[in-house]
C-alpha cells in the first residue's frame, strides 16, 4: 500500500507498484489469450517446493458505504486491497475504484447533529 503525502516522498514506491501491476496485468492479458509462459521463461522463475496454498490478510477498509454499485446503500462493506490511502486528500485508490473517505471510525460525520 502506498501512502501519499503532501510532499510527493511516495513517487518512487509508486512508480514500483505501478510497474509490478502492469507487469501483473501483461500477464494475465497474455494467459487470457492463450499464451502460457514459455520454457524460457520457467526456467528462470524461482521454484517453490513443498508449496500449499494459503490466504493472507491484505490492508483494506472496512465502513457503512454509500454509492457502491453492489453494496446496499449504507450497509457495511469491506474494501478491496488499499493501494493507494491519501486521508489527507480525502481518497483512497482500492484494487477495484477509488472511494471518498468520510470521517473515520469514532469520529461524527461532519454532517451528525
Amino acid at each position: 500500500m502506498i501512502i501519499v503525502s503532501e510532499d510527493q516522498s511516495h513517487a518512487f514506491d509508486m512508480t514500483f507498484e505501478i510497474n509490478r501491476l502492469r507487469g501483473l496485468a501483461n500477464d494475465l492479458e497474455q494467459i487470457l489469450n492463450g499464451k502460457k509462459p514459455d520454457e524460457t521463461e520457467l526456467s528462470n522463475a524461482p521454484l517453490i517446493e513443498g508449496w500449499t496454498f494459503v490466504l493472507r490478510p491484505v490492508g483494506c477498509l472496512t465502513g457503512k458505504v454509500t454509492g457502491h454499485p453492489g453494496i446496499t446503500q449504507g450497509d457495511q462493506g469491506v474494501t478491496t486491497e488499499v493501494f493507494a490511502f491519501a486521508p489527507a486528500d480525502g481518497y483512497v485508490r482500492t484494487l477495484s475504484r477509488y472511494y471518498r473517505l468520510g470521517s473515520p471510525e469514532g469520529v461524527p460525520p461532519d454532517n451528525a447533529p
